[in-house]
Parts: structure tokens; sequence; C-alpha cells
């Protein structure tokens, strides 16, 4: 199948240049952490590892400029499922904007779409432009593989992600760097729609507070995610050359992967296929969809238990052909446009939707497709 190499050739052209071998500070390793690594001992250490009165990791001399990279690679990913790939993050620091003495509020986690590109460089752009405005700058890929990323259940990830969440917060340099203030969870395609559907599925805003939000405010910024799958594949089957997207959409299900759109079938949603109750826990829009189920949750599911949340839906490519995975529209604007609807009227919830017309999927996120933008909203509320 050609989709994913397209898409991650589209990426690579859009978010920046892989690091070269050996990019960084000489002996740079990857992290190997253990299974006793995610408990709630340690969930507990991370909010203190914030605050000044925690002792810092001494990271010996600190560089005066340029960015500072480092891997983090879990093996397995903890034993954490589903599969048993690794997953990965990288994390960037601006050495003259951030440093053990002069800490910085922000942190940005940034999820990788579908081609699962952060191991290979593939968000560097995004990581060093947030990185110069002062985040310290975490991409995250809960698989190794686009094969792999794409055979389960977004609300399944659940539990690979909040891994690779604690061991970014628990790397050194960012327990030293970054304040614990202010947290920013955001993505691209894949990476805007598996947080939201693991924030739903395990309420981790209010369950997981310690790992998922920062001491001083949380922002949730998504780009291009999809909100009810189910919808999703009802547009894909009117439209045009859009077999290829459907058998992804509805491969994830495990019920098939049928390149043309069958009520019939058991696989598509209106199908009613055996698992269509995982289609259901992925429909993170509380505003219904046409094509789309009611979705489980409710506001409690993606807010906070005090304080309140930032939530920024972006959406790109109405104005281009649908399903062209180069240069084109894979997910259409209702479907960000129905997350944001849903969390309008959510207590604690400040929401904000913008649409790129011409900015192609493989771009959204980028400066100039809702990057920028985003920023400057960000700031506006003093995050």
């Amino acid at each position: 199948m050609r989709a994913p190499l397209l898409l991650l050739l589209a990426l690579a052209a859009c978010r920046g240049t892989p690091s070269a071998p050996g990019d960084g500070p000489p002996g740079e390793r990857p992290r190997e952490l253990s299974l006793g690594f995610i408990d709630g001992r340690l969930e507990a250490r991370i909010r203190e590892a914030g605050s000044d009165r925690s002792p810092l990791p001494d990271l010996g001399a600190w560089p005066a400029s340029g960015i500072v990279r480092r891997p983090i690679d879990l093996a397995g990913c903890l034993g954490q499922g589903p599969g048993s790939e690794d997953c990965h993050a990288r994390v960037a620091i601006d050495a003259g904007r951030c440093s053990p003495k002069k800490r910085c509020d922000r942190l940005l986690v940034f999820w990788a779409g579908g081609e699962q590109g952060c191991a290979s460089g593939l968000y560097n752009g995004i990581l060093d432009h947030h990185a110069g405005e002062g985040f310290v700058a975490a991409c995250a890929q809960p698989f190794a593989s686009s094969g792999e990323a794409g055979r389960y259940p977004y609300h399944q990830e659940l539990e690979r992600m909040h891994a690779l969440m604690i061991a970014i917060r628990a790397l050194p340099e960012v327990a030293a760097i970054w304040d614990g203030s202010r947290l920013l969870i955001s993505g691209v395609s894949h990476g805007g729609t598996a947080p939201l559907a693991a924030i739903a599925a395990g309420s981790t805003l209010r369950t997981r507070a310690a790992v998922w939000t920062g001491s001083a405010g949380t922002a949730v910024v998504l780009y291009d995610g999809i909100s009810s799958p189910a919808a999703l594949d009802a547009w894909a089957a009117q439209q045009s050359s859009c077999e290829l997207w459907h058998l992804r959409i509805v491969g994830r299900y495990g019920d098939g992967s049928p390149l043309l759109h069958s009520c019939t079938n058991g696989a598509c949603h209106c199908a009613n296929p055996p698992h269509a109750a995982d289609w259901l826990k992925d429909t993170v829009a509380l505003s219904s969809l046409a094509g789309g189920p009611k979705s489980p949750y409710g506001c409690e599911a993606l807010t906070p238990a005090a304080g309140k949340v930032l939530y920024r839906f972006v959406s790109c490519g109405n104005a281009l052909a649908a399903c062209n995975m180069l240069t084109g529209d894979l997910i259409p604007d209702e479907q960000q446009q129905a997350a944001h609807d849903g969390v309008m009227s959510c207590a604690g919830v400040e929401a904000s939707y913008k649409s790129y017309p011409l900015c192609a999927h493989p771009a959204c996120g980028t400066r100039l497709c809702g990057g920028d933008d985003t920023l400057a909203w960000l700031a506006t509320r003093g995050f």
C-alpha cells in the first residue's frame, strides 16, 4: 500500500529536515527504562520535580546556545499495549532560552501523525520553532511504524501515551529545565486524534492530572484530527478516489480492510461490525455528526476537576481535492468543528476553532498552517 509512504514524504517536506546521525551533543544515548518506571509513586514525584522545592538533577556543563536534543526509546513501550512495538520520543531545548539556571514554564508534547516520524527527525522543524519560542519541546510516537499505528482503535493507545508522557516529564533535562507550570498537548492527523481519545477514555485531566496537566495551565491543540470515525467513514464513502483512505479508516477496527464502502460487509460502521463498540469509544465529538453515533462521553471526560483547559481545533484543506494524500483534504472540517462545538458548553473550557482551506493535510500544524496563529492565540491567554 503506497499511501503511508506518500504521506511520509509529504510530511518530510513540510515539517523540517530530519537530523543527521549524531545530531546534538556528543554521547547522546536513548533513555532505557524498566517496567517499574510506570507506577503511582513516580507520578506523585513528577509534580514535585516541577517545583522549586525539589532538588534538580545535575546536568553538568550546559551549553550557552544551540538546540540540545535528547532521545527517549522505550523497548516494547515498557509492556504497554496494544501491540509490542517500541515507542519513542525526542526532546529539543534551545539552550539559550532555557537552562537549569533559567527554567522555562512551558512544555510541548507534540504527537506524530500516522507515519510515526518523531524518531526520524520528521518533526524537528516544529520542535525547533517551539524551542526557540521558549518551550521545552517534545515529539512523541506511540508506535515504531505506520502499519502498527493503523491497527488499533485510538482509545486503546492510552497506556502507551501515558508511558511516554511520564518518560518525557521524568527525563532529567526536562525535570531540570521545565518548571511544571504549563503543558501544551498537541499533534497532527493521528497525533491530532489519539490525544483526545485517550483523554476521554481515561478522563486523564482528572484521574491522571499529575501527568496530563500543568500546575498553572493546560492546553490541547489538535491539527486535522478525527472526532467521529464513523462520520469520517460515511464522508469517505461519498468521495471519489478515497479507497486507500477508507481502507485505513475501517481497518483500524479489526473487522477487515475493504477498499470499497459497503453497509453489508460487516466491516464499515454502517454494516454494524463486531467491533462497533470501539468505533463508539473513539467518538469524542460531543456534538453528533451525520453518519456517526452519539458520543459516550460527557464534559467531565474532557475537563479537569479544577481550573480550566484551553482547547483549539484546527482543520486544513477544505478547498482542496478530497483524499489526495500529498496535496489534498483527508479529514473534513466538520470533524474539528464538531469537536470544538461539543466542548464549548463545558464548564472550565475556553475553546477556539480555525480553518486553513488552502493548507494540505500534511502541512497542518506548520507555521503558516496554524502553528504561528496558535502560538499567538495561546499568548493572548497568558500561555
